[in-house]
């Protein structure tokens, strides 16, 4: 009867650790913008779903660094500037990298800088922005035509 006992007391205790043992994880999950990083101008172009033309926009021989906060610098062998950046999902018209229209949501682009001792500024309202892997294609419809910038990883 002991033995009984000592069984029935061991497999209780058994029991009650093993089912009190719980382990609890916890991730913490912290999302990044795919904008976030450094990035150079490839390619700056304006058209159509027909053709599009490619255009200097100054802009080519910087760098712009997004961070997480939302700030952005842009850096190149004559001027720094720093300032924000904004994404914002909206619904609504707009042409995509090929010169096609949707009117349909979609993700914009703001890039707003400025360096306060050569009095140069960049104001970038983009009505569409696509990302890719290591590049992105944001579009601005001008009133005429779509104007394509091509951004890549630096």
């Amino acid at each position: 009867m002991k033995s009984i006992l000592r069984l029935s007391t061991l497999a209780i205790l058994s029991a009650f650790f093993f089912s009190s043992c719980v382990k609890e994880v916890t991730v913490a999950v912290t999302t990044e913008s795919p904008i976030t990083g450094s990035w150079v101008l490839n390619s700056a172009a304006e058209g159509d779903s027909k053709g599009w033309s490619p255009f200097y926009t100054g802009l080519e021989n910087g760098v712009f660094t997004m961070y997480n906060n939302g700030s952005v610098r842009y850096d190149d062998a004559d001027v720094s500037m720093s300032g924000q950046w904004y994404i914002t999902t909206t619904t609504g018209a707009f042409f995509d990298e090929y010169g096609s229209y949707y009117n349909d949501t979609h993700q914009a682009l703001q890039l707003h800088l400025s360096d306060p001792y050569t009095h140069s500024a960049i104001d970038l309202n983009f009505d569409n922005v696509d990302f890719y892997n290591s590049s992105f294609v944001a579009t601005y419809f001008n009133g005429t035509l779509i104007e394509r910038y091509s951004f890549g990883r630096y």
